[in-house]
């Protein structure tokens, strides 16, 4: 009990009446046991659980085949068959038999990404896409597969550099690159495996040219090199099987400006012609844009008085396409604004599909290069996608936009 004559004990806590391990009931010190036991075990298990992880982790798997390389691939029951008939196709098959190479295997979902690509491309140009992999010459499988194959021993090791490793290929001394690089696993950064970053230069030295698929899997060591599979995602010869199978792609295409036609009946305006380039969608008889306006072409583009834009500097002979879509057959008013500074102002006239539906209409001096009127004209139109040109007789007039309107 604490002293009546100190004014400080009513403040201070009473000590708590303890009993002494021995005189706890059995009970508790049976609990303060398991609970000893299961911390003690606890750490065990994470301290454990840590050196296997790390161990998983900083292990480098490594497997080994007895059969060489074109054999193992065979031997993947189906998994390849598409890939060995190409190269077999391009007489490469001894290469994988007999030569040290390291080979970059793509897999055939790859090869059929390609192909799919390969006939849409063929589709937009007007050509059948129908073709199969053996209506590709054997030329283009044979240039194409050796970049994948390097005439060394490649593994993940021998990549590990910041800016990877400049590879030259079996495609006649083509210049690719190999990469390492961590991934992610369980929310632990750089805690997965390690994969290969295959790079194809596309000749250039800058990495914004380059092309670049990641493994799926590395480092299998065959009877004659090495093999690293690609992902499934790659798309087979990056982007050069479509340029190399069918050069005509390399052309450039006539397309909608913002890729749709535009709606009839409604507004076009003159400077949304084409894609496509001089000679493709719009001639125009000088090499410079004179406005500086809206689009990088050669066509003369300034700002409009009437709002947005303009074509200026108009010459004879010169023309402008557009891809239109008219959705009801009949008949329309065409209404084109246009403005003159100087007599006589000039003559033009307009075509669908090549056939001249306007005849020639004039464009009078209307007191100012900004100072438009609108010039009428009916026609009749048929439902469906045409294209639609703007010719230029003679120059010496402003053109704004294009109105139809339904009669």
């Amino acid at each position: 009990m604490a002293d009546p004559g100190d004014i400080h004990a009513k403040n201070r806590p009473m000590k708590p009446n303890i009993p002494s391990p021995n005189k706890r009931p059995a009970w508790q010190r049976h609990g303060q046991l398991w609970r000893s036991t299961t911390g003690l075990c606890l750490i065990l298990l994470l301290t454990a659980g840590c050196k296997k992880y790390n161990e998983f982790r900083n292990a480098k798997p490594t497997s080994e085949v007895s059969v060489n390389t074109y054999d193992f691939l065979k031997s993947q029951q189906g998994l390849y068959d598409t890939l060995l008939h190409l190269i077999d196709i391009a007489g490469l098959a001894d290469t994988l038999k007999t030569a040290n190479v390291t080979f970059f295997a793509p897999q055939d979902y790859s090869i059929r990404t390609g192909l799919y690509n390969l006939n849409y491309t063929r589709g937009k140009y007007g050509f059948a896409g129908n073709w199969t992999l053996d209506s590709i010459p054997p030329a283009v499988w044979d240039t194409l597969l050796r970049r994948y194959m390097i005439p060394a021993k490649v593994t993940s090791d021998s990549l590990d550099y910041a800016d990877g490793v400049n590879l030259t290929t079996l495609s006649y001394g083509y210049l690719m690159n190999g990469k390492t690089a961590p991934t992610n696993a369980s929310g632990i950064i750089a805690g997965g495996p390690t994969i290969i970053q295959l790079s194809d230069m596309n000749r250039s030295r800058f990495v914004r040219d380059w092309s670049t698929s990641i493994t799926q899997s590395i480092d299998l060591k065959t009877a004659n090199g090495w093999l690293h599979v690609l992902e499934s995602k790659h798309v087979f010869g990056f982007i050069s099987l479509v340029p190399l199978a069918f050069p005509y792609s390399l052309n450039p295409i006539q397309a909608p400006y913002l890729g749709l036609p535009s709606p009839i009946p409604g507004t076009i305006e003159v400077e949304d012609f084409d894609d496509g380039g001089e000679g493709l969608s719009y001639h125009d008889t000088d090499n410079n844009n004179n406005g500086g306006q809206y689009r990088t072409e050669r066509v003369d583009i300034e700002n409009c008085g009437e709002g947005g834009f303009n074509i200026g500097w108009t010459s004879g002979s010169e023309w402008l396409e557009y891809t239109v879509e008219v959705t009801v057959s009949g008949d329309y008013d065409l209404g084109v604004r246009a403005a003159a500074n100087d007599e006589p102002g000039g003559d033009f006239h307009v075509e669908f599909d090549g056939v001249n539906i306007t005849g020639t209409m004039h464009c009078p001096r209307t007191g100012g290069w900004q100072s438009y009127i609108t010039l009428s004209k009916t026609v009749t139109l048929t439902a469906g996608k045409h294209v639609m040109r703007f010719v230029l007789d003679t120059g010496g007039y402003n053109i704004n936009k294009f109105i139809f309107t339904k009669l």
